[in-house]
Formats: C-alpha cells, structure tokens, sequence
C-alpha cells in the first residue's frame, strides 16, 4: 500500500474522494473535485478520523466519512461512506494513471518503436 491512499466513490452522482497523506497525518475530502472537509492530527493521537460534508443539490443530503489509518503491525487504511443512516465502504484507488489505456487511443508497442528505430538509424548513417 502507498504511504498516501486515495479512496473514492461514486454517490447519487457526485464524486467523493478522500487523499490522505500518512507522513503528515493529513486528510483531504473532495466532493466533485472540490475541497470540501481538512483535517489534520498530530502523530500517534488519533488513528479514527470523521469528516463531515454535504453533497449539493435540492434539498443538500448530509454524509460523514470516517478513515481509519494502518498502524505499524501491517494494517491498512480503511474509508467507510455514511450516507441516509447506510453505510458504503470506498474502495483505495491507485493516484496516478493505472496500466489500462484509454479506450481508442493508440499506443505502438516499445518492440515496435525499436524496430523503427533499428531499421531507420543506420539508413539515416549511411545517407550523409
């Protein structure tokens, strides 16, 4: 597991996605993007932490998130959803762009792009 997980959920339509950094203790709550609950513990103090956030809409539907960080006897970070009295688990995503491509964006092989490369190079030698 990365030192900061990333939990995300799709909810009645909106995103919600928790950052956490665990070398500083920090939790972040987005809610379509934007920033919408902070909080930050000292070291060691608090391994529960609550954040609180309304998703928008008429009339606004209330929800807490509650991250449970690892500790150093190998357990992992945790992030439940409670929303209308039922509670969603949400699932640690990777941060950066997984191994899976776009669908419809071509990508040529790096054994292709070699091969170019070998053939072009020495004709591009022996031209000059």
């Amino acid at each position: 597991m990365s030192r900061s997980p990333r939990f995300h959920l799709d909810v009645a339509g909106h995103s919600v996605t928790v950052q956490t950094r665990l070398a500083t203790h920090e939790a972040e709550l987005l809610v379509d993007g934007k920033v919408v609950g902070y909080e930050c513990t000292q070291a060691g103090h608090r391994r529960l932490t609550t954040l609180t956030a309304e998703l928008p809409g008429d009339p606004p539907q209330p929800f807490d998130v509650t991250l449970r960080t690892g500790d150093a006897t190998g357990h992992t970070a945790t992030c439940v959803l409670e929303i209308a009295g039922c509670r969603h688990p949400m699932p640690e995503v990777p941060l950066g762009r997984g191994d899976t491509m776009r669908p419809g964006v071509y990508r040529p092989s790096l054994r292709r792009i070699r091969r170019l490369l070998r053939h072009s190079l020495p004709r591009h030698a022996r031209r000059r």
